[in-house]
């Protein structure tokens, strides 16, 4: 059956059109999103070719009604995504223990489809923000049977509530795991040409508010060895680890077994590790299980910390997958293909940087609608997707959607050139200059604006350099996030002596064997489906200003009789 639900004949049919529209052909089956690694890139592969999601993830409860969600597809497609990032919740899936509705469902892939857009479906399961909400009541209401967490007292406000369900408990990862892999069964059903090209498992798992479970369960797992596939893990990757783990080992003399306190000592960092492995367990114990379904790509998110030096694990989620405990991860859980941070912070690119690491590629499912970080994830750090949080506020014609309607003809072109290591992003501070190396080319970029004030400085000129500054904004505050100010966008070489530039208030000059290169060409224009459509050729004065100042273009800049 398609649907164990009552009344489930309506069900029963949207499923087997959403089923007909697109025969389940071995085409289709061969063509499953994966990720895979070419050149210098760790690629999402959607329909056969390199996949950039330029995506949005809507708010919590959005896709809770259909209703609610009929006039924001519009929207997005007017805001240029490609790809939506969108719940769905176990709660509504299975509001009865083994009776499914997947009418949310269905009604997104068909609208998706409609607009034209694919899906990363999150599966907000036992876990959402380190709190357990979205957990069915009947579970939720079994205290006796689905263990919750005990922590020592805390003074974080965000760690008050009803207490999460433990991930040390079998009963909760089991009902977890079954709910997900129906998920998965039914998309294997109505979906074989992939709308959906990856699935988030939970959402930003951890303990709040302290650094690790103390219920009975979890004491019985902190007393016990160190499960050996962590440590044949470790032992493996000796020397590679995480610094902070590295150093966390060493200091009990690299031990080979033990218990937990044994072997990595009973500081809160030795804590977060052992929450770590029980985390990574449940999570992928539940992907493990859908993908046993259809074996769709599939991630965990963080919730990043620390954000300083002394930030204890507890004031973000301990366990979740941070930087610091990506090792313990992997180790404990393979069925993930990669893991994912959410940032929100300001300091964008040394987390991206922390999370594009060999073995793991980079997708950020939510952060702030700043779009000098999304040329910087996807040119500087390889990105295959960038997600603003609330995309349904977003403002259709605002920056984010021009640079996603002028990034979206590209297509498989920045994978491709991600691949190669043709590519680079930059977002400039003031007095800020960036140097790229592109083809035998050593490529300067500066604001436009500065280079000019300095060049009329040097002529005895001076006019006012002043540039509004960005406003700090709430997290929830996206439809009003201020346009980035900066000098940012991305440059890409297309062939020997071509490269496409595309921003905002850009100086671009090309060096080769010591001297500066000619310009042979400057084209406005814009892709079309990887097709090149033309516009103005830039010569005279506009060569000062080969992109807006106020806004973001695009054009092909060709390098005259370059030698190398």
């Amino acid at each position: 059956m398609i649907a164990v639900i009552a009344a489930s004949g309506l069900r029963l049919t949207v499923a087997a059109a959403l089923a007909a529209s697109t025969p389940a052909t071995a085409a289709a089956q061969d063509a499953m999103p994966q990720v895979r690694h070419e050149g210098a890139a760790t690629q999402l592969i959607v329909d056969g070719e390199p996949w950039t999601a330029l995506a949005g993830e809507v708010h919590n409860s959005t896709a809770s009604s259909a209703a609610y969600m009929a006039p924001v597809w519009d929207r997005l497609e007017a805001l240029s995504l490609n790809t939506v990032v969108t719940p769905v919740y176990w709660e509504l899936l299975e509001p009865v223990q083994g009776k499914y509705d997947f009418t949310r469902v269905d009604s997104q892939l068909a609208e998706a489809r409609k607009h034209n857009l694919r899906l990363v479906l999150l599966w907000f399961g036992s876990f959402k923000n380190a709190k357990s909400t979205y957990a069915p009541a009947w579970l939720r209401a079994d205290h006796d049977r689905y263990a919750r967490v005990v922590t020592r007292p805390s003074p974080l406000p965000f760690a008050k509530g009803e207490a999460p369900l433990s991930v040390f408990d079998p009963d909760t990862a089991a009902a977890d795991s079954h709910a997900f892999a129906e998920l998965m069964q039914h998309l294997a059903k109505v979906d074989p040409q992939h709308t959906v090209i990856a699935v988030q498992v939970e959402n930003e798992t951890g303990v709040l508010g302290d650094s690790r479970d103390r219920s009975p369960d979890a004491e019985a797992a902190w007393r016990a060895p160190v499960p050996a596939a962590l440590m044949q893990h470790l032992q493996r990757n000796r020397g590679k680890l995480a610094p902070s783990l590295e150093a966390l080992w060493a200091q009990r003399g690299h031990r080979r077994a033990g218990s937990w306190a044994e072997v990595f000592g009973e500081t809160w960092e030795a804590e977060e590790l052992f929450m770590a492995w029980g985390v990574s367990r449940f999570v992928g114990q539940v992907a493990a299980a859908g993908k046993a379904k259809l074996a769709l790509p599939m991630y965990a998110n963080a919730w990043i910390g620390p954000q300083k030096l002394d930030e204890p694990a507890g004031a973000y989620p301990s366990g979740g997958p941070v930087p610091r405990v990506i090792d313990v991860w992997r180790a404990g859980a393979p069925a993930l293909d990669w893991l994912s941070p959410d940032i929100y912070v300001d300091d964008f690119a040394g987390w991206a940087k922390a999370y594009a690491r060999p073995g793991n590629l980079l997708f950020v499912p939510e952060a702030r609608f700043i779009v000098g970080n999304l040329f910087l994830a996807i040119g500087r750090y390889g990105a295959v997707g960038f997600s603003p949080f609330g995309i349904e506020d977003g403002i259709p014609g605002n920056q984010m959607s021009q640079a996603y309607r002028l990034l979206g003809g590209l297509g498989p072109m920045i994978g491709e050139a991600q691949a190669s290591g043709a590519i680079s992003g930059f977002a400039l501070v003031p007095g800020e200059t960036f140097a790229a190396h592109l083809g035998g080319y050593d490529i300067k970029i500066a604001g436009q604006r500065e280079t000019v004030s300095k060049m009329l400085l040097d002529m005895g000129i001076s006019i006012p350099t002043e540039r509004p500054e960005r406003k700090p904004q709430n997290i929830g505050d996206n439809a009003s996030e201020p346009p980035d100010v900066r000098p940012m966008g991305m440059i890409m070489q297309l062939a020997k002596n071509e490269f496409l530039i595309v921003g905002k208030d850009l100086s671009v000059s090309f060096v080769a064997n010591g001297r500066n290169a000619e310009l042979e060409r400057v084209e406005e224009g814009h892709y079309d489906n990887g097709r090149w459509i033309s516009g103005r050729v830039l010569n005279g004065d506009e060569r000062l200003r080969i992109v807006p100042s106020d806004d973001l273009g695009m054009v092909r800049v060709t390098l005259l009789n370059a030698s190398h």
